[in-house]
């Protein structure tokens, strides 16, 4: 026997969300998919201005919010924002559909290209003592580029595709690594802490990773088909399998374990004090030291290709 919508009751489900036990129509999904980034953005009060930057990576995540805002909120100028990593075929394909996308929407698209702007390539990291930790110096430089991009193109506010499950998996990884300072940066909305930043938010991150799959798939977004080459050593995805496996035993683990972070973590989050950012001597970005972690990895690698030649 097929299963009908839950919801409009007429016609056939084409999705069933383990998490509420409900068979959905591809409209009545949609509608649900979107409602729940509407009540996020607005909650969170998340676009503070007109200008809204949306990193586009060309992967599921960042294609179905930058879709659904752009049905959501009309009225507002969306800048797509795409950072090319240099990583062979993975990195032109991914333009490629973050390009097709950009188009389809007519939004305009910014660029950032790291061989143009840095003089490296990620690949290039394989050449230094982080050769085997190339997703985690990935990760700095991306938070980096994104900014440093956002500011460049003039956004008001930067909107990224992290979901439920990228919450959660990095949650669980500081509290295993005990850096609780570095839960803050979580947070749905993270107001700028250094005149280089603009404001980040996360419209996303109460939507699975799944939904966002489904949300992609159903509504024929063109997302990238070839797969990172460094995917399969990233800690993050092998933490993402056990919460998943976590999630068979408890459907609900994950959307209990966001419930913690915003009713009890969120608010000794936000009563400490803020962090005593000095500026970087290199990018004049917000940093720690004299040097912030980004530009210490690019000189890095840089003197390692010195060294390589």
């Amino acid at each position: 026997m097929p299963k009908y919508c839950r919801r409009c009751r007429v016609n056939k489900a084409d999705v069933y969300l383990t998490y509420s036990r409900e068979y959905l129509c591809l409209d009545c999904f949609n509608k649900f998919f979107e409602n729940r980034v509407k009540k996020t953005v607005e909650k969170y009060r998340m676009f503070k201005g007109d200008v809204i930057g949306v990193g586009l990576s060309g992967g599921k995540d960042s294609a179905a919010l930058l879709y659904s805002l752009r049905k959501l909120y009309p009225e507002k100028k969306l800048v797509a924002i795409h950072l090319y990593h240099g990583i062979g075929e993975y990195s032109r394909d991914s333009y490629e559909q973050a390009r097709k996308l950009s188009e389809m929407l007519d939004v305009e698209l910014h660029v950032f290209d790291y061989k143009k702007k840095l003089g490296i390539i990620i690949p290039d990291v394989e050449y230094t003592r982080y050769k085997n930790k190339v997703c985690s110096v990935c990760g700095i430089i991306r938070r980096w580029a994104l900014s440093r991009a956002a500011k460049e193109v003039g956004v008001d506010v930067l909107a990224t595709g992290h979901n439920l499950d990228d919450l959660v998996e990095v949650m669980l990884n500081l509290f295993i690594t005990g850096e609780f300072d570095q839960l803050r940066r979580l947070k749905p909305v993270l107001p700028p802490e250094h005149p280089s930043q603009v404001w980040k938010v996360k419209p996303l991150f109460r939507s699975p990773e799944m939904d966002n799959f489904f949300y992609a798939m159903y509504n024929d977004l063109p997302v990238k088909r070839v797969s990172c080459p460094y995917y399969n050593t990233a800690r993050s995805i092998r933490r993402k399998r056990l919460l998943d496996e976590w999630e068979k035993v408890e459907r609900n683990i994950k959307f209990q374990l966001l419930s913690t972070f915003t009713k009890k973590l969120m608010p000794l989050i936000d009563k400490k004090e803020d962090l005593p950012y000095k500026t970087c001597q290199v990018c004049g970005g917000p940093s720690m030291g004299e040097v912030c972690s980004a530009c210490r990895r690019i000189s890095m690698i840089k003197e390692a290709l010195e060294k390589k030649n």
